[in-house]
């Protein structure tokens, strides 16, 4: 768990958009993995002073640093660390896995997952202990893994789980929901809504990939309150025409594709097999970063 460059700069950007960190929690102590170089640059880009904060400047990189420092520039009056144990130093102890206390809703103007949900196995009973402690008007910060970190922890999200529970329904808006991916160009994209663009958000690609996302709290409603539903499958059951009504052009079309497919593996299974490969791998841009529907490429001065 810890800050990096690419979290660091979401943070930064999305204090320059109003988000306010005074009372902040973090899941874990946050590990600081960034260079002193970077730092500055950083913060020059989102207009601060790198003189204002000596402390964060004062020592070299190490990755055994934390990140308190780095809170200080966020604006940070008062910063909790929340871990299951106290091996690290943390402020309040307490397993995500069980409901936190009463007092504890409603506590803070920032909550930020910066690598936690991931290792938490009751995770909704996690997310829900998150969006509980957001203020009203505050904000839920989670940089979390979306693709290639298999192994890495219990769970891998994807972006349409996180468009299902910050919504409306339980008092959230997503405000900003970002992929980055960790390769040698640190490539950014806005991921769509799949209930927007009606369709599944899917990837395959070579490098690993972080969700990052940014929701605000908008009203004081019970959380999760109902389970939700992925949006595709809603759209299906509620939509009261056969797949046989929805249209005879498309209908055909889908009857055509059938009997190719159907004779291919009748006739030339390997062969049909190996085509089948290629549709699911990034050859295929409807699967990969290339889905402008999908993923829209952040350039460097929106970040």
């Amino acid at each position: 768990m810890g800050l990096d460059t690419e979290t660091a700069r979401f943070l930064l950007s999305s204090r320059r958009d109003g988000a306010s960190f005074r009372r902040c929690v973090t899941l874990g102590r946050q590990n600081y993995f960034l260079g002193n170089r970077e730092a500055e640059v950083l913060l020059r880009e989102n207009g601060i002073d790198p003189a204002q904060f000596p402390k964060l400047f004062a020592q070299q990189y190490s990755r055994y640093r934390y990140s308190e420092d780095f809170w200080e520039v966020l604006g940070t009056e008062e910063l909790v660390m929340l871990d299951a144990s106290s091996y690290e130093g943390a402020t309040w102890v307490h397993d995500l896995n069980r409901p936190i206390p009463d007092d504890w809703h409603r506590r803070f103007d920032a909550v930020c997952d910066l690598g936690t949900l991931e290792h938490v196995f009751h995770l909704p009973v996690a997310l829900k202990n998150c969006m509980e402690m957001v203020d009203l008007g505050g904000h839920l910060f989670l940089m979390t893994p979306a693709n290639n970190f298999l192994g890495h922890g219990f769970y891998q999200f994807s972006p349409e789980l996180f468009h299902r529970v910050l919504c409306e329904a339980n008092g959230y808006c997503v405000e900003r929901m970002v992929a980055v991916e960790y390769g040698p160009r640190r490539r950014w994209y806005e991921v769509a809504d799949p209930a927007r663009i009606r369709a599944r958000v899917a990837l395959i690609n070579t490098y690993p990939v972080m969700l990052f996302v940014r929701a605000r709290r908008t009203a004081m409603t019970a959380v999760l309150r109902d389970d939700p539903q992925q949006s595709d499958c809603s759209a299906q059951w509620s939509n009261q025409a056969t797949p046989a009504q929805s249209g005879e052009v498309d209908r055909l079309a889908s009857a055509r594709l059938d009997r190719i497919k159907r004779l291919l593996l009748e006739r030339f299974p390997r062969l049909a097999r190996a085509l089948e490969g290629f549709r699911y791998s990034t050859w295929n841009p409807e699967w990969t970063f290339r889905n402008r529907r999908s993923f829209t490429p952040v350039p460097r001065q929106r970040r």
